[in-house]
């Protein structure tokens, strides 16, 4: 968002991350043009100084070039350390030995008088050898744009290159002679003016085609320097006395092409310092735009609210969604305070304690919590929100970022529904309460009839009756227990307990003992779960023959966990072992694993009968990955194991 406020910019920062701010390298200020109007009048003064005394001319020119070349260095060699990319220290590092070559030039020239025995061909060669270094820094520096070469290196090869011209010219004079009096220019002066101008015309086209990686401004400065600088060097192939016109136009060419160096580099990395140290950053700010616009459009067109605050619990970001639940704009909340601002007075204090509890890492995010926020026409909205911490470089808690979802019709439906489902059970209720009353009165009357009558035709009569109403009261019983599934919400559930449970409920014959070996696990069920090993214990101790043994266990199938129910009785024959869980199966053996299924399916779970006829019967409950844990990691190291007997005894 723009406009944030100062507590609010390192949150914003971390999540644009743009420089959309400032000032674009591309747009000229108000002050750029302050340099060239002064290079503009330095040439003219210049121009009218040579035709009063070249030889101050000539050492005003060049003391001009040498303190270009030495700023240039100075803020390359300062910036060292920021190393976006080699082409600033490389540039920067031979500018500054091109101008020590050039002042000992300038010192050299004909008529200064300092270096004697020498004539002008001194300074020509002196010239040229400046103009080599000059050239092939320019077209080199392009060439290390991505290598980021040491500092000490490149000190070290521009010193190397520097002493051996100067000792070639000096010390052991092979340098080719540049300058004759009374002829003029030599033909190596003169093809080397020619080879320099190709170099600095490939120097060009690498910075052209680099464009990229510079700012606008910078690449613009640097390739006119350049192409200023091929004209001194053509101009110079020209002249025939180091005080002819030709000369004075080719160093006023070469003071402008450092002017525009000095703007390029000096003054740019004064006023837009990121513009010159980080080549880059163009590009970078481009793709860095693109993406903030691109994150914007997403955050806006979500249908979920998101919202990020700042350590101090204000306002950092706010997309689309978010701003139309709180009937405000985006400007207009990003700033602002959250509790107060958006929170009800009545869970303020809450959800403030909840927030310096998050910024200072006693309590952890919360996965999902409902919340209430104030909006502009004063009515409350209810917000399932997702909230994480956001972390600065260092790992420091700086802020949250939460997505919501607005759940308020939801919520208001869920209530109605909750209502209306209480009345309809109260209604079952006293509906099932009335039925069994005069289920009891029947049962009673049948009994009375019973003893009144010794005809066996009435006697059969009265015991189908009696079947009947016992099955009206099963019904009836099974009608609560379906009726009390899925109304609360599911849990994690540990079965050895529900197993422990259940058999101290149930009368199991004499010998019949459960045993457990489920290592601390929980599952994810219905509370209603415990009726899965009732029945499963009920159904095998009755219906399973000559059972002895009931066994609880699991194993792993991939993600997934199996829990198994066996036992040592007569089995579940093929034809039936799906049957037994269709509510039609009752009719033979009541309604117990139909029961058992429905439990087991609101979370997801699926029961299977696999035994083999005749050894006993195996049900597989295939638990989904998410839907089990170990919550007891101590029982799970031991693999605890506890034998629960007929009685309910634990040994």
């Amino acid at each position: 968002m723009q406009n944030d406020p100062p507590q609010a910019e390192p949150i914003t920062h971390a999540i644009w991350s743009s420089a959309e701010d400032r000032t674009g390298p591309g747009i000229t200020e108000p002050g750029v043009r302050s340099p060239l109007i002064g290079f503009t009048v330095l040439l003219a003064a210049l121009a009218a100084t040579g035709l009063y005394n070249y030889l101050l001319f000539h050492t005003i020119a060049e003391l001009v070039a040498i303190a270009i070349a030495t700023a240039v260095f100075i803020v390359a060699w300062n910036a060292r350390t920021m190393r976006e990319n080699g082409y600033l220290l490389v540039a920067g590092t031979g500018l500054l030995f091109v101008a020590g070559i050039e002042l000992v030039h300038t010192l050299a020239y004909d008529g200064m008088g300092i270096f004697a025995g020498y004539d002008a061909n001194l300074p020509t060669q002196l010239w040229i050898a400046s103009r080599y270094l000059l050239a092939g820094t320019l077209l080199a520096a392009p060439l290390v744009l991505r290598r980021n070469p040491g500092p000490r290196w490149v000190f070290t090869v521009f010193s190397g290159v520097t002493v051996l011209l100067l000792l070639s010219i000096f010390v052991v004079p092979v340098f080719p002679d540049c300058y004759v009096e009374g002829v003029g220019l030599t033909a190596f002066k003169v093809w080397s003016e020619y080879a320099i101008a190709v170099m600095l015309a490939l120097g060009a086209v690498a910075v052209y085609r680099l464009r990229d990686h510079f700012s606008p401004r910078v690449a613009s400065h640097l390739v006119a320097a350049v192409m200023v600088m091929i004209a001194s060097e053509l101009v110079f192939t020209l002249y025939i006395s180091v005080y002819g016109l030709s000369n004075m136009i080719g160093h006023l060419l070469m003071v402008l092409s450092f002017g525009l160096i000095y703007i390029a580099f000096v003054e740019t990395g004064i006023r837009q310092p990121y513009a010159v140290l980080f080549t880059g950053l163009v590009a970078s700010e481009e793709r860095l735009r693109r993406e903030k616009d691109r994150l914007g459009q997403y955050l806006d067109i979500a249908g979920a609210l998101f919202v990020v605050l700042d350590k101090d619990g204000r306002v950092a970001l706010i997309n689309r969604r978010a701003s139309e639940v709180l009937g405000y704009p985006a400007d207009a909340v990003v700033g602002e305070p959250w509790v107060e601002r958006f929170v009800p007075p009545a869970v303020r204090e809450r959800y403030r304690a909840l927030f310096l509890g998050l910024m200072q890492g006693d309590i952890g995010p919360a996965e999902y919590a409902s919340a209430p926020v104030l909006t502009a026409g004063g009515g409350e909205r209810i917000i399932a929100w997702h909230t994480t911490v956001l972390r600065d470089r260092n790992g420091v808690v700086c802020g949250t970022l939460s997505s919501g979802e607005d759940i308020t019709e939801r919520q208001h439906a869920e209530e109605a529904l909750r209502q209306a489902n209480a009345k309809l059970n109260l209604l079952a209720g006293i509906t099932r309460h009335d039925i069994l009353n005069q289920v009891t009165v029947a049962r009673a009357y049948i009994d009375f009839a019973g003893e009144d009558s010794e005809n066996p035709g009435v006697q059969a009569c009265l015991a189908r009756s009696r079947a009947a109403v016992d099955e009206i009261q099963k019904q009836i019983e099974f009608s609560r227990d379906y009726q009390d599934m899925g109304v609360n919400e599911p849990g994690w559930q540990r079965p050895a307990d529900l197993i422990g449970e259940s058999v101290s409920e149930l009368a199991l014959p004499e010998g019949v003992r459960v045993r457990v070996d489920l290592a601390g696990l929980e599952v994810y069920a219905d509370p209603m779960v415990k009726k899965v090993f009732y029945n499963l214990i009920d159904n095998a101790a009755r219906h399973g023959g000559k059972v002895t043994e009931v066994r609880f266990s699991y194993e792993r199938t991939g993600q997934d966990l199996v829990l198994l129910c066996e036992d040592d009785g007569n089995g579940i024959p093929d034809g039936e072992k799906e049957a037994i869980f269709r509510e039609t199966y009752k009719r033979r053996h009541g309604h117990g694993l139909f029961l058992v299924a429905g439990i087991l399916g609101i979370t997801g779970m699926i029961i299977r009968e696999t035994g083999i006829f005749g050894e006993g019967a195996r049900f597989e409950v295939r638990v989904l990955n998410g839907g089990w844990r170990f919550g007891d990691e101590v029982d799970k190291e031991r693999g605890h194991r506890a034998v629960l007997e007929a009685d309910g005894r634990i040994t």
